[in-house]
């Protein structure tokens, strides 16, 4: 096993930072592009479409989610009900952690987007363009990295199909939608959701670490009495 996932690793390095004069990185390098590509060009209404509401529904889904988890659960401590701080707490920390780890990841690895460098790719995003200042390198994706954050927590906070089998397929689309906007390669949204994914699981991991005390209904731990539950988990 850690065989095959140091030669997942070697390779995302080689295709992504090794050399272009390094034929087995050229071809990886090749069918990142044939992919984005192939994705690109399709046009179909019902695709085109369905990739657009993905996109759209991104900054409403990411910021809502966790609003709405903290208004629900407060909703229902003032109804007299058993609330589920936790769940959002786990959330939102799993989305500003996803979201650190890419902006640090973009900033040291600084890979161009397809549109600056591909011919024949143009950006379909209003929001990014030749010459954007703000966010201008691809890899890896912060829509699939925080998508997936958000399908990977809320699934384990609530390990139900209805939740996880929605939750990820609008995942996946937001992912794939990046891709057919011309913003991003294959390869920067195939990484940005196992980082995504990655985040989500190691903070349910170690949510009792992390925890404020008051969000917890641990009676060992009262409200205000400690910032931190600081029992290491081991399991679950």
């Amino acid at each position: 096993m850690r065989t095959t996932a140091g030669r997942v690793v070697i390779v995302l390095l080689v295709l992504l930072l090794g050399s272009v004069d390094a034929g087995g990185a050229q071809s990886l390098r090749d069918l990142d592009r044939r992919i984005l590509r192939g994705l690109y060009e399709v046009e179909a209404p019902i695709v085109t479409g369905a990739m657009r509401g993905a996109n759209v529904s991104f900054y409403p889904v990411a910021v809502g989610a966790p609003l709405g988890a903290w208004g629900v659960a407060g909703g229902r401590e003032l109804a007299g009900h058993d609330a589920d701080f936790e769940t959002a707490y786990r959330l939102t920390v799993s989305e500003a952690g996803a979201t650190a780890l890419v902006l640090g990841l973009k900033y040291l690895v600084r890979r161009p987007r397809p549109y600056e460098t591909v011919s024949g790719i143009t950006s379909r995003s209003a929001r990014l363009q030749p010459g954007e200042a703000f966010d201008p390198y691809a890899f890896p994706s912060g829509h699939a990295a925080l998508s997936f954050a958000l399908a990977t927590s809320l699934t384990l906070s609530h390990p139900r199909w209805y939740v996880a089998g929605p939750t990820y397929a609008w995942a996946a689309s937001v992912a794939t939608s990046r891709v057919w906007l011309g913003v991003h390669y294959p390869s920067d949204v195939l990484v940005g959701a196992v980082l995504g994914a990655a985040v989500g699981i190691t903070v349910h991991r170690l949510r009792e670490a992390i925890t404020p005390g008051a969000l917890t209904d641990d009676p060992t731990s009262p409200a205000g009495t400690r910032l931190f539950v600081l029992r290491w988990p081991l399991g679950g």
